[in-house]
This record gives structure tokens, C-alpha cells and sequence, in this order.
């Protein structure tokens, strides 16, 4: 079980998977943590669904109460870390808070999975407190053909291509669960995770080995140097490549092209490993913590080993 906030009264229905809560007095979004429901019309980006819209919907019944308004419910972090700890550390590429909503005995997340309104979502990680429960919900929702696995939800208009998906998001998945295994013994940081830590140390110019996604590859070219975003608008971090074309720039720019970058397939991103482990001395180019490229050497599936040690 992780760590709970209980009694907080829903304050608004976003879509299928986004609400928000009112939170030490003020509003904040939550992100249900481990799902993904198909977008309505009027979303920035991804297929405008018929079945985003009927989740939504369906949210929005949900968390309703008769006679006006909205529930109260308790939230779920995926760890238990203290409050303070898991308000910071658990947070989207947005700010938006990621965790599960439970409305008295109903674990809201599981029920989008168990009715099929949503895939299990596992491009980030699986969940750590639900994962045999998710991944046996979708395999049922999947043979009883209901919502996003039944053809007709969507017939005559966009969908979503889970066959193209959910290896990729499994192929990611196995990565992070990896990470959680070794990498906070082995001091290894998370961009999302170990923020903080990053900060600091990027004053001190110490050596690190950070986890971080590049499945969006070169961000911004500047001359002969190129600019790569491996964190986000909450979390920045950047890798700083001084000079494409030498041996050793071309080297760096076709690893992370041909392993890392995800590709558009119609407006889906999918493939390329996205998470990479780079390592180097980290510094900060105008309040941004930033390790600069050397060798694509610094750039590895897997974390830095000591002298010796097997695979």
C-alpha cells in the first residue's frame, strides 16, 4: 500500500484520467497514475476519440453526487515516502500529481482498466503497489472485447493502434523496472525522481550517472553544437553536445538517433529506447543542470559497472 491523503473534495472532472483536488489550500491536477484514456475533441495532441469522450463522460458521472457537486476521495502515492517526500516526487512531466484515486472502497484507476476505458499505461513504469491487479484487469477487459478493445467504440472515426503501443510501452517498462531494482543502491539518479539531488550536486561539479529519457532526440541545433532536453518543463536537464562534426559528435548524434528517438507513426510517437543512462560531470549552463557530451560512451542502456564486475 503507498502513502494516502484522504477526504479530498474533487473540485473538477478534466477528462477520463485527469481531475483535481483541493490540496493545503490550493487546487492541484492529478494525473491518474497507470492508466491512459483515450483524448476527447478540443485535446492538444494524440487521436480525438469517441471512446475519449465516453470515458470522460463517464468520469464526470462518476465523481458527481445527487442533487450537484462533486465526491470527496482519498489519493494513493505509488510509494510510501512521507507526504512531503511523495507531494515532490511524484509528479508528471507537467507538475501534475500522479497517484491513484480510491472513492470509498473503489480503486477509480482499476476500474478504468477493469471496464476497458483505459490500456494499463506502463510507458513510464509499472505501478508498484498494483501491477498484478492491472495487468490481470486488461487481460480481461481485452478477452471480453469492452471499450477500447471492442473495434466498434471507435468505428468510423480515429483510434488508438495498441498492437504498435503496448511493446513499446512494455519494452520501457522493463527498463525503469530495472532502474528501481539497482539504481538507487548503486547511487544512479532519476531526472523525475532525484531532482533535488541533481540540482545540488550541478554546483559541485560532480560525476553522475542520471537516468533520463532521449526518445525526443536533438532538440534545438546552435551552429556546429547541439542542445539535447533529457528532462522537462518541471524537471529540466540537459546533455550539451560542443561540436556535431567531429568523430566523436557524429558518433553521439547517431546512437541516440538510432536507438533512443521514438518515431511518429501518423500523430503517435512509438519505438527507440527513450531511457538512457549518460554519465559525466555535471555543471549548470544558466540555472539548468546539464552534463556535457563527450563520447557516446557517456550514453549506455545500462549503468556504469566497478573494474571486473560480470554481466
Amino acid at each position: 500500500m503507498g502513502t494516502r491523503i484522504k477526504n479530498l473534495q474533487v473540485i473538477k472532472v478534466a477528462d477520463g484520467d485527469t481531475i483535481s483536488v483541493r490540496l493545503n489550500n490550493k487546487n492541484e491536477s492529478l494525473r491518474l497514475a497507470c492508466v491512459d484514456t483515450e483524448e476527447k475533441p478540443g485535446s492538444p495532441k494524440l487521436p480525438h476519440t469517441k471512446a475519449g469522450q465516453l470515458a470522460t463522460d463517464m468520469a464526470k458521472q462518476y465523481f458527481a453526487v445527487s442533487g450537484g457537486g462533486l465526491v470527496k476521495v482519498d489519493i494513493e502515492f505509488d510509494t510510501d515516502d512521507p507526504v512531503d517526500v511523495c507531494v515532490v516526487k511524484h509528479r508528471d512531466n507537467f507538475g501534475r500529481l500522479l497517484c491513484y484515486v480510491h472513492k470509498h472502497t473503489d480503486n477509480f484507476n482499476l476500474k478504468l482498466i477493469q471496464e476497458g476505458w483505459s490500456p494499463y499505461f506502463i510507458k513510464y513504469g509499472r505501478s508498484r503497489v498494483y501491477h498484478r491487479s492491472f495487468a490481470e484487469a486488461e487481460a480481461n477487459a481485452q478477452a471480453i472485447n469492452v471499450i477500447i478493445w471492442d473495434d466498434m467504440t471507435n468505428a468510423g472515426g480515429p483510434s488508438r493502434d495498441y498492437t504498435l503501443l503496448t511493446p513499446w510501452w512494455a519494452a520501457r517498462d522493463g527498463i525503469v523496472h530495472d532502474y528501481r531494482q539497482l539504481g538507487p543502491a548503486a547511487n544512479i539518479l532519476s531526472v523525475r525522481l532525484d531532482y533535488q539531488k541533481i540540482l545540488d550536486a550541478s554546483q559541485t561539479g560532480a560525476v553522475l550517472t542520471i537516468l533520463c529519457d532521449l526518445q525526443d532526440g536533438i532538440t534545438r541545433r546552435i551552429g556546429d553544437a547541439a542542445l539535447i532536453k533529457a528532462g522537462s518543463d518541471v524537471h529540466r536537464f540537459n546533455l550539451w553536445l560542443p561540436d556535431t562534426t567531429t568523430d566523436n559528435g557524429v558518433s553521439i548524434i547517431s546512437l541516440i538517433q538510432k536507438r533512443y528517438v521514438a518515431f511518429q507513426q501518423g500523430v503517435e510517437e512509438i519505438g527507440g529506447r527513450g531511457y538512457a543512462y549518460v554519465t559525466g560531470p555535471i555543471g549548470q549552463h544558466r540555472g539548468i543542470p546539464q552534463i556535457v557530451l563527450d563520447t557516446h560512451a557517456q550514453i549506455a542502456d545500462f549503468p556504469p559497472v566497478s573494474r571486473g564486475a560480470q554481466s
